[in-house]
């Protein structure tokens, strides 16, 4: 008898136990988790603030490129010179008309001629 009301006093004091710890576990995890939020927000505002300095430099850069826009000096030679004498004009080869008429001819009778 002494056996029994020992076992029921135990199992009645492991869940009363087991509560407090449960409760901790469920607070740790919601603290984890709010540290996992507030991580991921920090990183993300980085980013944002990363992408925001890359875009302000890059507008400082164009800015600085209008300002300065000028011919640079030339180290050597006569500064009217400056200017690049024109390149010939090309001269592309011309295949006459009826010498492509008849290669678009073979051309398409060969497409119709499938073996």
């Amino acid at each position: 008898m002494r056996a029994l009301l020992a076992f029921s006093v135990l199992a009645l004091a492991a869940p009363a136990a087991a509560q407090p710890i449960q409760l901790q576990l469920d607070d740790l995890r919601a603290q984890q988790q709010a540290s996992d939020r507030r991580a991921i927000d920090q990183a993300n505002q980085m980013q944002a603030l990363e992408a925001r300095l890359r875009a302000d430099q890059a507008s400082a850069d164009l800015a600085a490129q209008r300002a300065g826009a000028r011919l640079p000096q030339l180290p050597y030679g006569d500064p009217s010179m400056s200017t690049r004498p024109a390149a010939p004009a090309a001269a592309y080869p011309s295949v006459p008309d009826a010498v492509l008429a008849d290669s678009n001819r073979r051309v398409q009778d060969a497409a119709r001629n499938r073996r």
